[in-house]
């Protein structure tokens, strides 16, 4: 079970900052990854072990200057191929909480973005190869 999260805290888990920001969009990490808040509904599974993200810019409610601000790091990171960090934001309706989660385990890459329309895939990365044995003969 994920445990929900504040979105501050959300971001301080990446080395991102959402302080002062009441419902930010995205954000830098300390590494350099992009931190996405992405909406539950807008997640579907192309393929085995691939989550994808769609979503448009212009059906965003946020201010003006947080959507920009998201054009220019979406376009940033698909140019630069920069990893992209999973925050899950899944809104309150008339029967449940509105819930935050953190996936550290989902790292993403910008696939595609027309300057709207944007698909971030999310895969686990392989496991590491079993040590190599030492043989004897």
């Amino acid at each position: 079970m994920i445990d929900s999260v504040s979105m501050e805290r959300a971001f301080s888990s990446f080395g991102a900052d959402a302080a002062g920001r009441r419902r930010p969009l995205s954000g830098m990490a300390e590494d350099g990854s992009l931190v996405l808040v992405c909406r539950s509904g807008g997640f579907t599974r192309p393929s085995v072990g691939v989550l994808r993200y769609t979503a448009q810019l212009s059906t965003e409610t946020a201010a003006i200057a947080l959507v920009s601000k998201l054009r220019t790091q979406l376009t940033d990171a698909l140019s630069a191929g920069t990893e992209v960090r999973l925050v899950i934001e899944t809104v309150a309706t008339e029967k449940t909480a509105g819930r935050i989660h953190v996936r550290p385990d989902l790292p993403g890459k910008v696939a595609t973005f027309d300057g709207d329309a944007y698909v971030v895939d999310f895969a686990r990365p392989p496991p590491p190869p079993p040590p190599a044995k030492n043989r004897r003969r």
